[in-house]
Formats: structure tokens, sequence, C-alpha cells
């Protein structure tokens, strides 16, 4: 492989192959070798995930030439609202602008007290169309009594 110009493998269109060529050249060649190894992948393979696994094995063998390699960002456009930490991040977030909502209008409507009862109850709820249908509750409710009585028919397990 020492014998292999490292470039027959990198202007491959398959990056299998480009990876391959971090094991032809030079010993001495090798940082300049990984590094344009890098630039082919992020050239060739579009995908972010692909990119990412591929960088795994050049770090693996650049390890084994003890050559270390940094990762820059890289110029890769991401639409982070389809990702799946944005949509739990959102879903966390709208869950516990619920709670604060409820528990705002509880203490509003019927005191402060009656606030602190209801809040480990909604600490323990997850399900955003129940925090919705509670809300909605609360505004209907005319006397404290009204809300409980409509929180225990739509089957709250806990009292209030």
């Amino acid at each position: 492989m020492k014998k292999i110009n490292p470039d027959e493998f990198i202007k491959s269109d398959k990056p299998e192959e480009v990876i391959v060529g971090i094991l032809a050249g030079k010993f001495k060649d090798k940082p300049e070798i990984i590094e344009k190894v890098k630039k082919r992948i992020v050239e060739i393979v579009k995908s972010e995930k692909e990119i990412a696994k591929y960088i795994d094995s050049i770090s693996f063998l650049a390890g084994l030439f003890d050559v270390k390699i940094e990762v820059k960002p890289m110029p890769i456009e991401v639409d982070i609202r389809k990702t799946f930490l944005y949509k739990w991040g959102k879903e966390e977030g709208l869950k516990e602008g619920l709670k604060k909502a409820i528990l705002l209008d509880i203490k509003s409507k019927f005191g402060f007290s009656k606030a602190k009862r209801i809040k480990n109850i909604l600490d323990k709820i997850n399900d955003i169309t129940r925090l919705e249908k509670i809300k909605r509750e609360i505004i209907k409710a005319k006397t404290w009594d009204d809300f409980v009585r409509s929180i225990k028919n739509s089957n709250l397990k806990n009292k209030i």
C-alpha cells in the first residue's frame, strides 16, 4: 500500500474507496492524506448522518497512524425543527407553559392555596391534551367545586 498513490482512491466518488486512500501512501504523508480524505468525503456525501459515520471511520484509521484529526464545523445545513431534540424540547416547553398557565389561572380565580393543592397533580401529568382540557375546565368553572368535579369526571385519579 505504501507504493500506491492515495489520490487514486481519493478521487473516487464512492466514500468507502476514498477512505481506503488513508491506507495508501507513505507514513510521513498521512496527516496530509487524511485531510484530503476528510475534504473529499464532505464533497461527495450529502447526508449529515452519513458524513458523521465516515468521519468516525477516518478518526479510527487516523488513530492507527497516530495522527490526531480535528473535526471543524462543516458547511452542512440541517433544518433543526425536524430533529428529534427540537420536537421533544418544543413539546416539553408547551407542557411547562400549560402547567404555568393553569396555576396562574387557578391563583387568579380561586386563590393561592388552591393552586398549591393542584401543583403536585400537574407535575405528574405529561399529556398535552389532558393539560389543555384542564385549562379549558378552569375557564368554564364558576366555583372551585365545579372545577374539581370536572377534573374528577375527566379521570384524574388524584384528589385535589
